[in-house]
């Protein structure tokens, strides 16, 4: 469920802003980041974009749920949104 509705989030941004969004960082640790790969709905860790088991999901679930509700995750989709050239600016 949250990781379709991340996925419509996404794409909507690419709409609005006109650019495409591979990724979207789900959790941020010191040493990786968590991402959330919009071409096949896939849950990653960087680097290396190294596919998550079901068994390390699981470990990390709350974390990213939390990030989720709380809007952090929309933070991370939202947060560089100033660096980009729109067209036509």
């Amino acid at each position: 469920m949250h990781i379709s509705m991340l996925r419509a989030k996404m794409a909507y941004a690419e709409e609005l802003y006109g650019f495409r969004i591979n990724y979207l960082p789900l959790l941020i640790r010191e040493d990786e980041i968590i991402i959330l790969d919009r071409r096949d709905g896939r849950i990653r860790r960087l680097p290396g974009r190294k596919e998550l088991t079901e068994d390390e999901i699981r470990e990390i679930e709350d974390e990213i749920l939390k990030n989720i509700e709380s809007g952090e995750v929309e933070r991370y989709l939202t947060m560089n949104m100033g660096c980009v050239r729109i067209p036509g600016e």
